[in-house]
């Protein structure tokens, strides 16, 4: 062979060579820091209410504890076409709401309010199992049933859907196989203030006729994010028995925000939270005092006992105010010695509840929407650096030595999202149904519509 010909073809391997390592180099996740991660939740989390009557909102000015109005979260995980597809828990659809087809805001994250009409499945609670649907027959796909006053029946998890020509950002789905004890997990979501309880200076919790008193009406809101590490996460095949719930974590939650996103370091979504622990106190309850975490049985994780750095503060169970029952990811070293399932713990469950809050499993929900027939083009490829950078901007916590660097405070666990705000969420969750429909365009009873903003 002609040496020149054969010094051509060994440069143009070296440099194919080159060009495949680095597109592999660009295409390996990095982990983000706490603003970045702030930036994909500010995208992707979203408010989910039904409709706010005048009843309920006259129990909610006089401090009344408000079990049928079930604000909550959720996380947008994919769009085709104009559709997009919000992920969240079952326990925010209550049984009550859906048979009397309720209708459903969704807030986004430029405030406009995606109003579902017809929120109905026609399923009730009793022996309910998964089945085949069409992904757009109707707007709500749950996986188990809530009613009130009753434990879940099934998954905790359900799929929403809305219309929409906007262009919203949908998170990244993440492995939960290569996640691990100790590893950092990232819960957003949009608390419901009108289910906590109202404290003493002390941190005690202020009584009335020994129950407690919640706290006082708030129509402004901001999202909160918690993080901190995962004391366990339990094997996939035990999780059904929980309802789905299966990964351990800060108990730095509150409630509302029960069916928000659980990122990892890599700003992919891991997990749907959904429970405080059963230590937290509840308003409109009678007071127990709260238990101490060394009467709790001692937790043992991969042969060693891991300690709680944040303290439990109360006890209850769904994370929105109500009373509920108690492989490989080709990230190489960073991977190294994690459980092939995902499973990491040898303490049973209900020890965990009691110090922890939870989430279920994103393969779950995968594995789930397979069963059912539905194919949803989730994004399985890490957030992109437009969607990191977008929502960074806006935060304003701390700037250090004037240089304009911003900073968290990491030992708080959590802070609520200033730039990240519902002015009057009262006003906008009391929408008269008939009205905003006229002011929506080629809209058919039944179908979803986005309100102009009044």
């Amino acid at each position: 062979m002609n040496k020149k010909l054969l010094y051509q073809k060994i440069c143009f391997a070296s440099i194919a060579t080159v060009m495949v390592v680095a597109l592999a180099a660009d295409a390996t996740p990095k982990k983000l820091d706490l603003g970045e991660i702030n930036s994909i939740a500010q995208q992707t989390t979203v408010l989910i209410a039904p409709q706010l009557t005048k009843a309920e909102l006259n129990d909610l000015l006089q401090k009344k504890p408000v079990k049928n109005w079930t604000m909550g979260s959720g996380v947008l995980v994919a769009k085709a076409d104009r559709s997009y597809y919000v992920l969240t828990v079952a326990h925010n659809f209550s049984q009550e709401d859906v048979t009397a087809n309720k209708p459903y805001g969704i807030v986004t994250s430029d405030r406009v309010v995606h109003v579902i009409a017809e929120i109905n499945d026609y399923r009730d609670c009793n022996n309910f199992t998964p089945t085949t649907v069409a992904a757009n027959a109707v707007p709500l796909i749950r996986f188990g049933c809530y009613q009130a006053k009753t434990k879940i029946n099934g998954w905790d998890l359900a799929i929403v859907r809305f219309e929409s020509d906007i262009n919203y950002p949908v998170a990244s789905i993440g492995d939960v196989k290569a996640l691990k004890p100790g590893d950092t997990v990232y819960i957003s979501g949009w608390p419901k203030i009108e289910a906590e309880p109202k404290l003493n200076p002390d941190g005690s919790p202020v009584l009335a006729d020994g129950n407690i008193v919640c706290k006082d009406p708030a129509p402004q809101r901001q999202r909160r994010l918690a993080w901190g590490p995962i004391q366990a996460i339990l094997p996939a095949a035990e999780t059904l028995a929980e309802n789905g719930y299966s990964i351990y974590y800060t108990d730095n939650t509150r409630p509302g925000m029960s069916g928000g996103p659980v990122f990892d370091s890599y700003g992919e979504l891991v997990g749907i939270h959904g429970r405080g622990s059963n230590n937290k106190l509840v308003c409109g309850q009678a007071y127990q005092k709260t238990t101490a975490k060394g009467d709790l049985p001692q937790i043992k994780q991969d042969g060693k006992d891991e300690n709680d750095p944040f303290n439990p503060d109360g006890n209850w169970n769904r994370e929105d105010g109500g009373t509920g029952d108690g492989g490989t990811s080709g990230r190489g070293e960073q991977d190294k010695g994690r459980q092939g399932d995902g499973s990491s713990s040898s303490a049973q469950p209900n020890q965990l509840q009691q110090l922890y809050s939870s989430a279920q499993r994103v393969d779950s929900f995968r594995q789930l929407i397979g069963q059912v027939g539905v194919n949803l083009p989730l994004q399985l490829t890490p957030p992109s650096p437009e969607v990191i950078a977008n929502g960074n901007t806006q935060i304003e916590v701390a700037v250090v030595g004037g240089s304009g660097r911003l900073e968290f405070d990491l030992a708080q666990g959590g802070f609520e999202d200033n730039k990240d705000v519902i002015q009057d969420i009262y006003s906008i969750f009391g929408f008269d149904l008939k009205t905003m429909l006229k002011d929506c365009t080629n809209v058919n009873l039944g179908e979803e519509c986005e309100p102009n903003q009044r």
